[in-house]
């Protein structure tokens, strides 16, 4: 990995970078330069001598900087920010602008000007963000009303997004990984997504609906009650990204559907709370599960995801995210892409593969096979399914929002199991005994033909309407 530039500040007040220290400037060399009789505060090396003197900056010569100049008599400042720009070619200098009104443009003969005013909104608001990070803690402890303990209920099959954001919370709650399990009722299936609970020695514990009551108080993580039907007790909090779906009743509830991942938010939550207690390896989970949920920042990312894929880019084990992101299939799965391939077709913008019956453990390929499939010539939709166990499992992706895919999903096939997901990305898990009643078939073409012609009117609905040709 590249080294980071160091960071000079040639200042008249260097207490007033003091707390940029630790969080701004962490992983950075800092140099601070002293006026006489002035002591650099710890985790910084000072630098002595005259500012107008080229000789002074010796130490940074040849090296990339970041050199911020604030002193409050502007033609000194001026001066200084000329003479290091000339002495340090490579470096990036920044002239913390005390009397805006002295100011000819934002940019100078290698010297960037900020505006002084512009920096204290930009930290005013960095400020209302850990106090409102802050009182979510607040709620979230109080939803547990004291509790020392409670449990991480999460989807069937859980992803990164929702693994690394239960980490995330009972990190922050200071919770004990046994006495605060994270759980699922199903097991966790795509190869990458055990990798990364090997990669972090961590335990998703697989129980039955049955036990779920017993295991109060409930944390919800990346999944709504209602998912789980009429099968949870009182829930102590839910923390999701998802629209919801029916009305349900919870303590406390955090779900911003503008977010692109549940990860970003829960970070928030462990930054607002202690940031020391961000790990490497919890780093990189919580990396993974944005970068998983928002498709590398190309579908459905917020803001707020881009800025927190930013923070955790360099405090992530990138040998670690490579060996989690590299795919593997068995051989029966690459035996049936092989085959779902050669006759696959597009109509009406849709690209849709029914892949039979596949090992349970394999359920992971819908997924994978489907975001392949979106890239096939006039796809605007791409769906795959399979059969697994006694289900019919259907992964969804679109290259627009206007798809609706989750909502579109929810409406055609929930009442044959559950359905759900993301406008561009969206998930059915069907039974195949209640399909069955309602549809008839008696091989596996004839259910390949009915769940076909489900999918489709769903997606075609709004554009019969409009006279379109598809979505």
């Amino acid at each position: 990995m590249p080294v980071k530039a160091a960071v000079l500040f040639v200042s008249d007040q260097p207490e007033r970078f003091v707390a940029l220290r630790h969080r701004a400037l962490a992983g950075r060399t800092v140099h601070l330069w002293l006026a006489d009789g002035q002591v650099a505060p710890s985790r910084s090396e000072e630098l002595r001598g005259d500012p107008m003197d080229p000789a002074t900056y010796a130490p940074l010569e040849g090296r990339d900087a970041i050199v911020v100049v604030d002193l409050e008599d502007a033609d000194a400042a001026h001066a200084v920010a000329d003479v290091v720009a000339e002495t340090l070619p490579l470096a990036a200098v920044l002239l913390i602008a005390r009397h805006p009104a002295r100011r000819h443009g934002g940019a100078r003969n290698g010297v960037t000007w900020i505006d002084e005013g512009e920096l204290l909104a930009g930290a005013i608001e960095n400020v209302l963000r850990r106090v409102a990070g802050r009182k979510r803690v607040q709620q979230l402890r109080r939803a547990l009303q004291g509790a020392t303990h409670c449990t991480f209920l999460l989807q069937n099959d859980p992803d990164p997004d929702a693994i690394a954001s239960a980490l995330a919370l009972r990190k922050t709650l200071g919770f004990r990984p046994a006495a605060s399990p994270i759980v699922s009722c199903g097991t966790v299936t795509r190869p990458e997504n055990r990798r990364l609970v090997e990669a972090l020695k961590v335990q998703v514990q697989q129980v039955s609906s049955e036990q779920i009551p017993a295991m109060a108080p409930l944390i919800l993580v990346d999944v709504q009650p209602p998912y789980f039907g009429d099968l949870l007790p009182e829930v102590a909090a839910v923390v999701d990204h998802h629209p919801a779906t029916e009305s349900y009743r919870a303590r406390y509830r955090d779900v911003r559907t503008s977010y692109g991942a549940s990860a970003t938010m829960t970070a928030q939550y462990l930054l607002a709370s202690d940031e020391d207690a961000l790990t490497k390896p919890l780093a990189t989970a919580l990396l993974y599960g944005i970068i998983t949920d928002t498709k590398s920042l190309s579908r459905s990312a917020s803001d707020e995801d881009l800025e927190m894929f930013a923070y955790l880019f360099p405090r992530a084990d990138q040998a670690m995210l490579r060996r989690i992101q590299h795919p593997s299939y068995g051989p029966l799965a690459l035996k049936r892409f092989g085959q779902a391939l050669q006759h696959a077709t597009v109509r009406r913008g849709i690209a849709y593969i029914h892949l039979g019956r596949l090992p349970k453990d394999q359920e992971h390929v819908v997924a994978q096979l489907a975001e392949f499939c979106l890239g096939m010539n006039g796809a605007d939709v791409a769906a795959v399914s399979g059969v697994f166990g006694r289900n019919l499992v259907m992964s969804t992706r679109a290259l627009s929002p206007q798809a609706e895919l989750g909502e579109r999903l929810r409406a055609i096939f929930d009442e044959y199991g559950s359905a759900g997901g993301h406008p561009v990305m969206a998930k059915a898990v069907i039974s195949l005994a209640n399909w069955r009643a309602a549809h008839p078939f008696t091989d596996e073409r004839g259910l390949e033909r009915s769940s076909w012609n489900a999918l489709q009117s769903a997606l075609e609905r709004d554009a019969r309407t409009e006279g379109g040709e598809g979505l």
